[in-house]
């Protein structure tokens, strides 16, 4: 597969805590594919309060290697997108990802659905 005609994998992450600085999910890249974050998007499930926070796309030592976006203090069923890709920061073949919540709101949780492009 060619780098002009992709496979777009969504991965959802439900209900994912966004208060706790923490993994909430996992993924792998099929095997022998590169790929590159299009989009993270969110629908909030329980209102994120005091302090917007950060889901972040990366590695264990790099949390914020593929792309981030920031989810304001919201109510319920409040949607954000628009994440920022990091130029250039395409994933290896074979490598294990990491989506994070930053943790920097005092409650909230959201739904996470993350758009990557394998090819």
């Amino acid at each position: 597969m060619s780098y002009e005609n992709p496979e777009v994998i969504n991965y959802r992450f439900p209900a994912a805590t966004l208060s706790a600085a923490a993994v909430i999910g996992r993924l792998i890249s099929p095997a022998g594919k590169t790929g590159r974050v299009l989009d993270v998007t969110t629908i909030v499930t329980t209102g994120v309060t005091v302090a917007a926070t950060t889901v972040q796309v990366g590695l264990t030592a790099d949390p914020d290697a593929y792309s981030t976006l920031t989810v304001p203090i919201s109510s319920a069923n409040a949607g954000a997108n628009g994440a920022l890709s990091v130029d250039q920061h395409e994933i290896p073949a074979d490598t294990v990802v990491d989506v994070y919540a930053g943790g920097e709101c005092t409650a909230g949780a959201a739904d996470v659905n993350v758009a990557i492009a394998w090819y």
